[in-house]
């Protein structure tokens, strides 16, 4: 029985992912992690009482899972390094220095790092990877749209995509959104367009606009048990690998 600590466990994502470990029948729920002041500790989820103190539940556990913020998610890898737990993040929001500090960790553990749990995202990037590759002179709009209370703009999975796009196109910079007489668009532009609003799981776009015709790639999520269940194969992938940085494309062998 692998024993799940999950950080952030009360919030939209970490409750679904602690909801699907306590569903499966070789994993149990064993931590669960909030911040200092969250008004919900003490509390009972799937039995486990909810705490603050990651550092005391580590060493009896074997995964870290973390659905929290960048701030918490790089201070849980450092923990989990320390303690020598793999640990599966699907944080989004790092900045790059946070990501150098999670490199350094994941020489000392496994450490699963994405920015999007769903498998079918992840094959959008290796799709995507192919359409830039075969449409060179196609103009690239990237737009993404989720619920009123996501805190980050664009969405990570937006940013990575633009990662993808920028792998492909060296020249391409980055434009988030258009207001005002900026003149006709600019052939190295990548516009990335972040919409807000209700209860949208997330939803991304591609846009790929030539002469004539117009190629787009959507990816829509209709729950956030999508994810919660790209997390469980994380789990199940990340707990007996080598010391190294891994991804959903590793879980999905899109390498």
């Amino acid at each position: 029985m692998m024993k799940v600590i999950v950080c952030g466990a009360l919030g939209r994502m970490g409750g679904t992912v602690a909801e699907e470990v306590a569903r499966e029948s070789d994993l149990t729920l064993f931590g669960a992690i909030e911040a200092p002041d969250h008004p919900g500790l003490g509390t009972s989820l799937h039995d486990i009482e909810v705490t603050s103190d990651l550092e005391k539940v580590l060493p009896h556990g074997d995964v870290v899972v973390d659905f929290t913020n960048p701030e918490s998610a790089l201070s849980h890898i450092l923990w989990s390094a320390k303690a020598g737990k793999p640990a599966v993040v699907g944080t989004t929001g790092l900045t790059e220095d946070q990501v150098q500090d999670a490199r350094k960790a994941a020489e000392k553990i496994p450490l699963l790092l994405s920015p999007n749990m769903s498998a079918g995202v992840n094959l959008l990037f290796r799709v995507i990877e192919d359409v830039t590759r075969a449409l060179p002179d196609f103009d690239v709009e990237i737009v993404e749209i989720h619920h009123n209370q996501k805190k980050d703009s664009p969405s990570g999975t937006a940013a990575r995509i633009a990662d993808v796009v920028e792998r492909m196109k060296p020249a391409v910079q980055r434009l988030h959104g258009r207001q005002g007489f900026l003149g006709p668009r600019k052939q190295e532009e990548l516009g990335i367009h972040s919409l807000r609003g209700g209860d949208v799981v997330g939803e991304h776009t591609v846009i790929f606009a030539g002469e004539g015709e117009r190629f787009e790639l959507t990816h829509k999520a209709h729950s956030r048990r999508t994810f919660a269940r790209g997390t469980i194969r994380a789990i199940r992938f990340v707990v007996d690998k080598e010391p190294g940085l891994y991804s959903m494309a590793d879980v999905l062998g899109l390498r």
